[in-house]
């Protein structure tokens, strides 16, 4: 059985590699005490990335402000500051600036050939990939890879796991969703080089059996993991594995749904949400579900968002689609169009604008963030001609909070807005509804999409796309999207983390 996917069965980017980056190297020996000089790391393109990933990710900065870090990759301690137009004075995630001339490409152009984890209609789903061979290409790069992440240290003035102790770096859980679709092959392939324990600490919350089926099938066989039964005995030098139920004699089918993986994926979101609760996890990240095998008497909800709420006791929150180059937020998620109207009202909107406001201050630095809001009917109603939503609610609410200093503009039509990338202008959108928001943010940001579960009180990311039967199990799916939701749930715990602490400050 085929499942489609859908942003909530997996309710995800590499970190777009940036420019060149000046990095300061110790003193030449040979000149005076006094000279320094600068060297210019050239980092490929977008183009070059895809064609040589995992990204180097040996010169990431650990903490913001850290002294010995390049100039341009630190972060403010009240986040990015707006230039003078009030547009966002950097990327999302408070990244350094794209390359011009990518940033000029087509959105959500993809190089050929290249699996997307999408389903049906791809002519080359059972070709392996022609820009990197995940057979074999892999483990041929570890050795210079690491190699460049070692020189990059020393460029930085940073030895071996400088600024990088167990106490300082996160604990991230990931857990395995449903164990017969691409999730732990995403998880695997993301993991692989072990370069993110440089950054965090990652804990998969699955099974060591089933981990190793994949390892086998997209043959990771060489590569080591560390099995523990608790958080309390994790290694914070290698990928850890807690193995949440039973797995002895479980029947692992790629492709197939049944059951078991249902069960199986409940025991393992359970199990990470427990020590998310208890504070042993400073970020969660969420593989695809099914959101159909999955039901039970412990779990009657939509997808990971809805349940994350029951259990973390939040009235409302947003689902909040993140990229380097966009973010979506929708007024109504999981509703069937027909009810959307009924949702669509003053009080709602206002939660929605409220939480996104927020989720843009604290979770990604920025100081005053600047909104697009679009209509609900086609053309924003032109006028009262199709509609009256947003003559009689959008445009008021909008006009009030512009009274009141807040940069929010709009109703856009959907159509022209996305089409002329408008949202290129914004630091955020606000959809009235799923599709509205998630049909073109999915088609200009797929691969480097990230879901994020705004106004809770941890964090939460996932990667974008679903469970992708129909590519399970074959070597095929892309670790793009669940890379770079790891790279997110980091991002956003620390900058939250920051952004708490000085104002807890600011308010003795």
């Amino acid at each position: 059985m085929e499942q489609r996917q859908s942003d909530e069965l997996n309710e995800g980017r590499p970190e777009p590699t940036p420019g060149p980056q000046p990095v300061h190297t110790p003193q030449d020996q040979t000149e005076s005490a006094t000279a320094a000089r600068q060297i210019t790391i050239s980092q490929p393109n977008k183009e070059d990335r895809r064609e040589n990933r995992p990204p180097n990710r040996g010169n990431r900065p650990e903490r913001a402000g850290n002294p010995n870090q390049p100039a341009a990759r630190q972060q403010s301690p009240n986040g990015p500051r707006q230039n003078g137009t009030g547009q966002p004075g950097n990327r999302p995630n408070n990244r350094p600036e794209r390359d011009p001339a990518s940033a000029e490409a087509t959105p959500g152009s993809k190089p050929g050939g290249q699996p997307n984890n999408r389903q049906g209609g791809r002519d080359n789903r059972n070709e392996p990939r022609n820009d990197r061979d995940r057979n074999n290409g892999g483990r041929e790069r570890e050795a210079p890879l690491r190699e460049a992440d070692d020189q990059a240290d020393r460029d930085t003035g940073l030895g071996e796991g400088a600024g990088r102790s167990r106490d300082e770096r996160l604990v991230i859980g990931i857990s395995l969703g449903d164990y017969n679709g691409i999730g732990p092959e995403v998880i695997l392939k993301a993991l692989q080089y072990n370069r993110l324990q440089k950054l965090c600490t990652p804990v998969i919350y699955g099974s060591m059996r089933v981990l190793n089926r994949y390892r086998n099938l997209i043959d990771l066989k060489d590569w080591n993991l560390n099995g523990t039964q608790t958080i309390g005995q994790i290694s914070h030098k290698l990928t850890n594995v807690i193995t949440c139920w039973p797995d002895q004699n479980q029947d692992i089918q790629p492709g197939q749904v049944t059951p078991e993986a249902g069960q199986a994926a409940l025991a393992c979101l359970q199990r990470a949400v427990d020590d998310l609760k208890a504070g042993k996890l400073d970020a969660l990240v969420t593989a695809p579900i099914n959101k159909y095998n999955i039901q039970s008497e412990e779990f009657k909800f939509p997808g990971h968002t809805e349940y994350l709420a029951e259990q973390f006791g939040v009235q409302d929150n947003l689902m909040f689609m993140v990229s380097p180059t966009l973010r979506v937020g929708v007024v109504t998620g999981h509703v069937p169009l027909g009810r959307v109207r009924q949702n669509v009202t003053r009080d709602r909107i206002a939660q929605k604008l409220t939480l996104m406001m927020r989720s843009l201050k604290q979770d990604f630095g920025i100081d005053k963030p600047k909104i697009a809001v679009l209509g609900l009917n086609p053309h924003a109603g032109e006028e009262g001609l199709l509609g009256n939503e947003e003559q009689d609610i959008i445009k008021p609410l909008l006009a009030e909070w512009r009274n009141k200093g807040q940069l929010v503009f709009g109703p856009y039509p959907a159509d022209g807005f996305f089409g002329t990338r408008s949202y290129t202008k914004f630091d955020a959108v606000l959809a009235m509804y799923h599709d509205q928001g998630l049909i073109p943010f999915k088609a200009i940001a797929f691969e480097e999409g990230v879901n994020f579960t705004a106004g809770m009180p941890v964090v939460r990311t996932s990667p974008d796309h679903g469970t992708a039967y129909d590519i399970a199990g074959k070597n095929l799916a892309d670790e793009t999207s669940m890379l770079q939701a790891i790279y997110t749930a980091i991002d956003v715990a620390r900058q939250r983390k920051e952004f708490l602490e000085l104002e807890a400050g600011a308010l003795k």
